[in-house]
């Protein structure tokens, strides 16, 4: 099924947003000098995408631009990555030099350039320390749609590397009339991913490993499980503060249950609940581009694709993409647009009332306060 939300549908309930986040960190001693002159204490989570994210007492967690910070002087150990590729360990000492952070490593201060700088990690000593969990939901609802989506990402630091985790449950109710009545049609899209990367050599971050498993279930193109077990190399072709490009590629063995596994086969009965455990061999092409400006306006854009030509079942091919943007209108006014899409040439192979494709647009104001 196709489905695109939009501001223009008669809403009767819309907008229903609930949204939490759950990060654990250091003691909040950090000290963080802005442009203003103004020091602000906290817990240094993170810095990506250009603003770092300060854990506080007074104010919960902010964001604080990174072009805006003057000074950092913290007690704790963090991960800095260099546009280079070069990856720092240590401790964010004073200093007093325009447009530079001293960055203490290996009994030595060093002064880092402030747009040298496109990331920074904490690195914790405590399970509870290293781990950073969000979890979201939204809801829509109109007089003939009814769309539930569940998120939830994890983030697990380490100094040789970086473990991720995202879910996503979708659950849609479509309601439909034409000359024969009013029908009801309800369709669910499931995935969990889950991937470590480890960097090929201490100090640098240009390559890295690459290990992944995903479990997938969409009732619109047929699938009732996939589950997949990869592993590959990656590398960073731009890695600057405002535009980031990371390609992997590898292999993986995919496991899933469809109405055949014989590419042959003559058209099964889509109501038969007859299911076969395939098992296959794909290759994996991933991208993720992330370009993002915190000038006059913000803008955050993100894109992450995959595509998954089959080994063992030539002639197949799946994909995904997902288009993630945030622009600010005017002050504290953002306009967001989230796209995401599913393809798979062989979808609709034994089951004429499947589609091989199908896709998600929302789109809508976010006010910040």
């Amino acid at each position: 099924m196709r489905k695109f939300l939009s501001l223009k549908t008669p809403i009767v309930l819309a907008g229903l947003l609930f949204a939490n986040t759950a990060a654990w960190g250091h003691s909040k001693t950090d000290l963080i000098t802005v442009s203003t002159g103004d020091t602000l204490t906290g817990a240094i989570n993170n810095m990506a995408a250009g603003k770092l994210s300060l854990s506080t007492d007074y104010a919960g967690t902010i964001s604080i631009k990174w072009r805006e910070i003057e000074q950092i002087q913290s007690r704790y150990l963090y991960e800095v990555r260099l546009d280079e590729g070069d990856r720092l360990y240590g401790r964010f000492v004073a200093g007093n030099t325009a447009d530079q952070l001293t960055f203490r490593s290996h009994g030595q201060n060093r002064q880092l350039d402030i747009d040298d700088i496109v990331e920074v990690r904490s690195i914790e000593d405590n399970l509870e320390d290293k781990l950073d969990l969000q979890l979201g939901t939204t809801a829509v609802v109109n007089t003939d749609t009814r769309t539930l989506v569940l998120n939830a990402t994890a983030t697990y630091d380490v100094r040789s590397g970086r473990t991720a985790m995202s879910a996503r449950v979708e659950d849609n109710k479509t309601v439909a009339e034409d000359d024969e009545g009013r029908t009801t049609e309800i369709s669910k899209t499931t995935k969990v991913s889950f991937s470590r990367e480890s960097w090929r050599s201490r100090g640098t971050a240009e390559s890295f490993r690459v290990f992944n498993a995903v479990y997938s279930q969409n009732d619109e193109l047929g699938v009732d499980h996939r589950g997949s077990l990869g592993v590959g190399i990656g590398r960073y072709l731009l890695q600057d503060l405002g535009h980031e490009l990371a390609i992997s590629a590898g292999i993986q063995g995919v496991q899933e249950r469809r109405q055949s596994c014989d590419d042959q086969a003559a058209r099964i009965d889509p109501r038969s609940p007859e299911r076969e455990t395939c098992n296959d061999t794909e290759m994996f092409f991933s991208f993720n581009w992330h370009l993002y400006s915190f000038q006059a306006r913000d803008m955050d854009i993100s894109v992450t694709g995959n595509a998954y030509p089959s080994l063992s079942d030539w002639g197949r091919t799946r994909g995904d993409l997902l288009l993630n943007l945030n622009w600010e209108l005017f002050d504290s006014f953002f306009w967001t647009l989230s796209a995401r899409t599913e393809v798979d040439n062989a979808g609709d192979r034994n089951d004429p009332t499947r589609s091989n494709s199908d896709y998600t647009v929302s789109t809508g104001i976010t006010w910040k306060y």
